[in-house]
């Protein structure tokens, strides 16, 4: 069975987002505006992600990777 490393399947950035990144990054979608890069929101979505798709699991412990 090939296993692999659940920290390498993270953005880079997710771990390093202070409390006031996140804030200006919610503040900036929710008005639109371009004070965010194209990295920091694919680090929101990479969260999000997780999120939603921990949610809507159906096994306690089983994760899918596609």
């Amino acid at each position: 069975m090939h296993t692999v490393d659940s920290d390498s399947m993270i953005h880079p950035l997710r771990n390093t987002l202070t409390e006031a990144d996140w804030s200006r990054i919610v503040d900036a979608i929710e008005h639109n505006t371009d004070s965010v890069s194209t990295e920091e929101l694919e680090a929101v979505n990479d969260v999000l992600f997780d999120h939603i798709a921990a949610q809507l699991q159906t096994h306690i412990s089983t994760t899918v990777m596609q």
